[in-house]
């Protein structure tokens, strides 16, 4: 392989020597200074904080969170997490559609930051570590750097992206989808509430959070996106390991059917010939089971409402959901013809019931960037040991399924106890959580130093300079 001249210079030197190295300004000085190649995050400060943000919005005497997107309480975190973030110097930006971007500067500021995102948003019976440990974790790595001196050449951000649950506004990931260009700012500013008819962007305006800068990857750039998560399922606990590195994430198709029918008295009416719209519904929902064990991948009905809600009444329109996931895109495109097909089967069998299919949402099955992953993956191992660590694929939806669209993106996991998440019974230890954090700390260093050398002519050279500093 022919490198240019500086470039191989550059390059031998990093070979003399395998510690951090900041590289000083142009990018023509070879001139390197010696720089810890790691920092230690503090795992107690780590679980205070997880403690004191559990308050807002938590659920009096129990350990559960009731935090939805741009409610009262989401904005009382946001505020907490804003404080937070100019208390350590950063730079605070919020964009048309509510995501927070608390930038710490770098070395070199005319460079995109790498990324460090997930949610403060709950589900309305949820868990104190789903989202919050990876915003959380973000705070104490800037915080760790801080502490101990070290300047990255790339600014960090940390991130919060708005309304990833997707609990209250019916489908997640919104600020994340926007940013990356998977959807609108005026689709997700339509969404409504649910169940009460607000909007997205009343509530938005409501709390505060409408920022001026725009909601897009080309007016806000990362160069990265790292995000750490619990598993939220029993691979990591099951097996004995502590991290998780996350190599991609399964696609996921939401539909919301109404099913319209003859509404009947239900003493009157003969049991042959009835357009049963809840009866209709309910052979739906038992071949969206069939269909999720047929494929290999995962089909539930979330929800189901009949509308008129009489005990002497045969409904006559009911409405319910449909989440199909799987880690492959052509299995998941499957996955939703069988439900389309069942539907029309049944508008076959009896012209009298209607279907309406909307498309709710829709994330593609997503590899993870493979330079970002390994440096989760060699930092973990270095400081953990290989039998801690194990890969794995997420099976729930994340932020970093979006921002994979558009940048080098990479996931952290840590254990969930019995595999248990939207829930107040969801656990994950303090020793966990702060390994988790480290790993994170140790991952964004390494992404950092791999990305210093500004002569790069091929991908070889990225993975050349790859195997030297990670």
């Amino acid at each position: 392989m022919a490198y240019p001249v500086v470039a191989r210079a550059y390059l031998l030197q990093l070979l003399q020597d395998r510690k951090g190295f900041t590289h000083t300004t142009p990018a023509n000085d070879l001139s390197i200074k010696r720089q810890p190649d790691q920092v230690r995050i503090d795992g107690k400060r780590v679980w205070r904080q997880l403690l004191e943000v559990a308050a807002i919005g938590g659920i009096e005497g129990t350990t559960g969170m009731n935090r939805l997107a741009l409610s009262d309480s989401d904005q009382a975190v946001r505020d907490w997490f804003v404080d937070e973030a100019r208390e350590l110097g950063c730079r605070v930006m919020v964009d048309q559609l509510g995501n927070i971007f608390a930038v710490m500067p770098g070395q070199d500021n005319t460079l995109a930051p790498i990324g460090m995102g997930s949610h403060l948003d709950t589900q309305p019976n949820g868990g104190r570590f789903d989202g919050i440990l990876g915003v959380l974790g973000a705070l104490e790595v800037l915080r760790a750097l801080k502490d101990s001196g070290i300047v990255t050449r790339r600014p960090l951000a940390a991130i919060n992206w708005t309304n990833e649950e997707g609990a209250r506004f019916g489908s997640g990931c919104t600020g994340s989808a926007v940013w990356a260009g998977w959807s609108s700012l005026e689709q997700a500013y339509a969404m409504e509430t649910v169940p009460q008819k607000s909007t997205l962007y009343r509530e938005l305006t409501h709390i505060g959070y409408k920022g001026e800068y725009p909601a897009n990857h080309k007016s806000n750039p990362l160069s990265a996106h790292f995000e750490l998560h619990i598993e939220q399922g029993r691979r990591l606990e099951s097996g004995g390991h502590g991290i998780g590195v996350v190599t991609g994430i399964q696609g996921n198709c939401r539909l919301r059917v109404h099913v319209h029918g003859e509404q009947a008295h239900s003493g009157s009416t003969p049991m042959l010939g009835r357009s049963d719209a809840l009866i209709a519904s309910s052979k739906v929902v038992l071949h969206v089971q069939q269909t999720g064990l047929k494929r290999g991948g995962f089909a539930t009905v979330g929800t189901i409402e009949c509308c008129e809600g009489s005990i002497n009444c045969i409904p006559g329109n009911t409405t319910f959901t449909v989440d199909l996931r799987h880690p492959h895109g052509r299995m998941l495109g499957l996955m939703e013809e069988d439900v389309r097909s069942k539907i029309k089967e049944l508008e076959c069998d009896n012209p009298k019931l209607r279907f309406e299919i909307e498309k709710i949402w829709e994330s593609p099955a997503t590899t993870f960037d493979e330079h970002a992953v390994d440096c989760v993956r060699k930092t973990a191992i270095k400081r953990f040991g290989q039998d801690q660590v194990m890969e794995l694929q997420s099976f729930a939806g994340h932020d970093s399924a979006m921002t994979q669209l558009k940048v080098p993106t990479a996931m952290i996991f840590v254990p969930s106890k019995d595999g248990i998440s939207h829930s107040p019974a969801e656990f994950t230890s303090e020793l966990q959580c702060a390994h988790g954090v480290q790993t994170l700390a140790d991952a964004i260093l390494a992404f950092d130093r791999m990305t210093r050398m500004d002569l790069w002519q091929s991908t070889d050279d990225l993975l050349l300079c790859k195997e030297v500093l990670v």
